[in-house]
């Protein structure tokens, strides 16, 4: 297990640097490798195994496709069912990176079972658990207005209005831009963010916010205004504008 862990560190960072490293390390054969630590019953050598996949996965989608047809997909699921902190955040972290790139891609997360496990742990007391929660929640919503619908399904509201008011920045963050991403889709999506009491929730946390934590939030009110005159008249009635006032 000290040989699989320190070779996992070495491709992760090797691979981390660029494309073409990555793509130097699949070609390889290293793929299949990483793909059985995560199968192994050490948890650091699968924390090993799925950091240096996530590190392949971020570049582009032609790498993260690489990484799903390994066969990852299904075990980086079982992974963030496992009792180790450690390992859930890297897992979720690599499902992350690997739905960000495109619908397919996301898709594919989902169809492995990922959001229901991804959902509860939004309550996690974790922050870094959470944030990489998020993350990969929002990666997969961005895409279109059915994986959205597919994570709001697994009843994230109004439990992701918790994080809005958690003490760690970076999940504030997370979540107003989860929230952020689903509600561009639609109306009817963002109608239903504005029914839970999401806009209230937002424009508290943007009070509550200093910098560049406060943008997702604030493009996420755009967002529901720009869909509906109904819409935009929540944003207001909720004194969105005297914040806004505020901030100039």
């Amino acid at each position: 297990r000290f040989y699989k862990k320190a070779a996992a560190f070495v491709l992760r960072a090797v691979g981390k640097h660029s494309p073409q490293l990555a793509q130097a390390i699949v070609e390889c054969g290293a793929l299949e490798a990483l793909v059985i630590c995560l199968e192994d019953f050490d948890p650091g050598v699968k924390e090993g195994g799925a950091w240096a996949l996530g590190y392949i996965a971020r570049h582009n989608s032609e790498l993260s496709q690489a990484v799903v047809d390994a066969g990852a997909v299904p075990l980086l699921v079982l992974c963030i069912q496992e009792p180790e902190i450690a390992l859930k955040r890297i897992a979720a972290s690599t499902l992350s990176d690997i739905s960000k790139h495109s619908p397919e891609l996301a898709q594919t997360v989902v169809d492995a079972g990922a959001i229901a496990y991804l959902a509860p742990m939004i309550l996690n007391p974790d922050a870094k658990l959470k944030c990489q929660v998020l993350s990969a929640l929002s990666q997969i919503a961005k895409h279109s207005v059915d994986l959205a619908e597919l994570v709001v399904e697994a009843e994230i509201f109004p439990v992701v209005f918790t994080c809005l008011k958690d003490s760690d920045e970076y999940v504030k963050k997370n979540g107003a831009t989860l929230i952020r991403e689903i509600a561009k889709h639609s109306p009817e999506l963002s109608q239903f963010i504005v029914n839970a009491g999401g806009v209230a929730a937002v424009i508290d946390c943007i009070g509550s916010c200093k910098g560049s934590v406060r943008l997702p939030g604030i493009m996420m009110l755009g967002y529901v205004a720009a869909h509906s005159e109904n819409l935009s008249m929540a944003v207001i009635v909720s004194k969105v504008s005297y914040h806004f006032a505020f901030f100039l």
